[in-house]
């Protein structure tokens, strides 16, 4: 049986759809119901004349699945290509738990190490020193980096997926995700060591005196050889920013 293919409006639809992926989470399924809403304009496609294969497809995707919001785009775009070939009957419908399965744990390790452990870091970090220029340069510049990224990988990865698993797992490997992750925590540190050293520097120029100036210094170097350290024992860089955030309180409150 041969389907025809799969139609601008309904890839659309699946692709706006991922971003309810945890709208209905639950603890027994996760984010299978969100899954399932999500890739169903693609099961309606086709099983347009199939009730009962529809009722059955969608059976399959309220199992167990849980992952990386973002990274759930690749699987969704797989899912579509995967159901596309079941309901042309080229494939085994369990080939897509299987699928599903063997690749949520995996990308679920690498989304929140790159997008909470790295982007989001670096983001905040870059969005707090542009903040010392203007509050609203440094509110837009946090927004833009984060969802810029998140929202490329999301396109990028949802359409490798509609290739097939083959697809997929090839962009999956050209996109080299331990390497972003270790560039955006570096970056994240140097730009908190920036962000030490201009607070240094603006307390310098408001207190003056020699005194004051080689205290600020030494407390901006104690700062970021802190920061580097913490870095190197895997210390999560939000619970970095987060100390910084209470320590800057502190100070706007004295």
């Amino acid at each position: 049986m041969t389907m025809p293919a799969l139609s601008t409006r309904t890839r659309s639809a699946v692709w706006r759809r991922q971003f309810l992926l945890q709208g209905c989470w639950n603890y027994e399924g996760m984010q299978n119901v969100g899954f399932a809403y999500a890739i169903l304009p693609a099961l309606r496609d086709f099983y347009a004349n199939r009730p009962e294969d529809a009722l059955k497809a969608v059976k399959r995707h309220l199992e167990f699945f849980n992952t990386q919001p973002a990274m759930g785009a690749l699987i969704l775009g797989a899912s579509v290509r995967l159901e596309e070939r079941v309901a042309a009957g080229e494939a085994d419908p369990r080939a897509i738990g299987t699928f599903k399965v063997g690749l949520m744990g995996s990308l679920g390790a690498i989304g929140d190490s790159f997008f909470w452990g790295a982007l989001r870091p670096m983001a905040s970090v870059t969005g707090a020193l542009l903040a010392l220029l203007h509050p609203l340069l440094g509110i837009a510049a946090l927004l833009l980096l984060y969802n810029g990224v998140h929202l490329t990988i999301r396109r990028r990865g949802f359409a490798a997926g509609t290739e097939g698993p083959e697809g997929a797992l090839g962009w999956l490997k050209g996109a080299a995700f331990n390497v972003r992750t270790d560039d955006r925590k570096l970056l994240a540190a140097i730009l908190a060591g920036a962000y030490a050293g201009v607070f240094a520097g603006r307390m310098i120029v408001r207190g003056g005196g020699a005194p004051h100036a080689l205290g600020s210094f030494l407390l901006a170097a104690v700062a970021v050889h802190l920061f580097a350290v913490l870095f190197r024992k895997a210390v999560s860089p939000s619970e970095i920013l987060s100390f910084l955030l209470f320590v800057g309180v502190l100070i706007l409150w004295r």
